[in-house]
């Protein structure tokens, strides 16, 4: 079957900024770059969220997301989206090869802090689809204190009632795979009530790893959460493996020792749900499912995890079929028009369609340095001898013609025409066309590098139409 890996993280970092290199949030252990993870999902907590930061942080990337994508490059991995909401921040990466495939990408959030009003508390997703799978990934902060039980399980009936994705209103459940992560902030059970001082000399005094495990046990039976879970009173239907590893909170910034003013406990979490669990074909097996020791900024610790989602069938996976291809871009003139070729199967381009000029080594789908829409007006007419759809009307940036010629596989070719504005510098770039009916990659071009004339052209020529 085809798989795909996903490799998350959670973090609340407690304002703090990334002052150290945050390769050891990547858990790779000296992987081959076949063996790395398709898709790469992080979800901090408590950034700073200063007002006179939400400005910036709305055009620039945030430390934390700049700090990232850094590390990540060096790996060959593309930003899809960033999804912020005050101290919540969302980012989803994947490897190159995957943003062709990327389809139906929607953000959502929810504000639960102070009564719905303020942003410090809820949730921020982000849905998509690839390869015919419908994946949701949430990373929310609850309610704190111990007494605020019930209040964090309102959280999740809110988060779960108020978010919707696109036209279609798919629900958070709605999807084939869910990852679910964050601060859920869920301590241990006041009814078997232990003392901080307690429960880290437990954790803090076991050696041998069988030990350990039987200690961390005896603790989780007071997790707040899995007897949520058991008892359907949230998350239904979501599932975690065990956590193997210490209780993540409350740490001494900068120290391996708890901070005892707070008990212990496993705030910081990743849940899974797939769609229908007796499905052959939603399956999600959890890899590892560990803490990060090594980083000590905040008074949390990060947690990972690594799971391998069935997407398709292998047939599938290695054949998909694209509705829109580039044909290969040979040269690119700087200061004239520049015409390229379409391949389109089953896809009538839509005005509002845009295309956007990245850099080859583009790390983000927000990083186009220019792009044109499709053109606004359009005419359709049914030509006697060749018939195809024309664009009258056209804008100067760009001009479409729909052409006669027919592929062997029935699509047609579609001729664009861009003007000398689009790419105003000498370099290696592509063309990333985006779908504006449904937030979707259609294609990506190959590399091409753009360059002065050698000599005098003409450019004063039109389309002969």
């Amino acid at each position: 079957m085809g798989d795909l890996t996903f490799y998350t993280v959670t973090y609340n970092v407690a304002t703090r900024s990334p002052k150290q290199p945050l390769e050891d949030l990547l858990q790779w252990n000296g992987r081959t770059e076949y063996q790395l993870p398709d898709f790469c999902l992080f979800g901090f907590q408590e950034i700073k969220a200063q007002p006179q930061n939400l400005l910036l942080d709305s055009i620039f990337d945030d430390p934390w997301t700049a700090a990232l994508r850094d590390v990540l490059s060096g790996y060959n991995y593309v930003k899809i989206r960033t999804v912020k909401m005050v101290g919540l921040l969302l980012n989803v990466f994947c490897k190159r090869k995957h943003v062709p495939l990327l389809k139906e990408m929607e953000s959502s959030e929810t504000r639960t802090g102070l009564l719905g009003l303020w942003g410090n508390k809820g949730a921020v997703s982000f849905s998509f689809k690839i390869y015919g799978a419908t994946i949701c990934c949430v990373n929310c902060h609850f309610a704190a204190h111990e007494e605020y039980l019930k209040h964090r399980i309102n959280d999740f009936h809110t988060i779960i009632e108020s978010q919707q994705f696109g036209s279609s209103k798919k629900t958070i459940l709605n999807h084939d795979y869910v990852f679910w992560f964050g601060d859920l902030n869920f301590r241990l059970d006041h009814s078997k009530l232990k003392s901080a001082e307690e429960i880290a000399s437990q954790v803090n005094n076991v050696n041998s790893s069988l030990r350990n495990a039987v200690t961390l046990t005896n603790i989780w039976v007071q997790d707040e959460l899995s007897s949520v879970m058991q008892k359907s009173k949230a998350f239904q239907g979501f599932f975690e493996p065990l956590p193997m590893f210490p209780p993540t909170y409350r740490y001494i910034f900068g120290s391996s020792s708890y901070d005892l003013k707070r008990r212990p406990a496993w705030t910081d979490r990743i849940l899974y749900k797939t769609i229908d669990p007796s499905n052959e074909k939603c399956i999600l097996e959890v890899l590892s499912y560990k803490f990060i020791e090594s980083i000590k900024l905040s008074d949390h610790r990060p947690v990972y995890s690594e799971t391998s989602v069935q997407i398709c069938s292998e047939e599938n996976f290695n054949n998909v079929d694209q509705p829109v291809i580039f044909q290969p871009i040979n040269t690119w003139q700087l200061e004239t028009e520049n015409e390229i070729n379409l391949q389109i199967k089953e896809y009538i381009p839509w005005a509002n369609d845009w295309i956007g000029v990245f850099n080859e080594k583009y790390t983000s789908l927000d990083d186009y340095l220019s792009y044109v829409y499709l053109p606004l007006e359009t005419i359709e007419r049914e030509e006697t001898n060749n018939e195809y759809r024309r664009f009258d009307n056209m804008t100067s940036m760009c001009r479409v013609k729909f052409l006669p010629e027919v592929f062997s596989d029935g699509s047609k070719r579609v001729c664009l025409k861009f003007s000398e504005t689009m790419v105003l510098n000498p370099g290696s770039y592509r063309l990333i066309y985006f779908s504006s009916v449904n937030n979707s990659v259609l294609a990506v071009s190959n590399p091409f590098i753009a360059t002065k004339q050698t000599c005098a052209l003409n450019t004063s020529h039109e389309f002969g139409w």
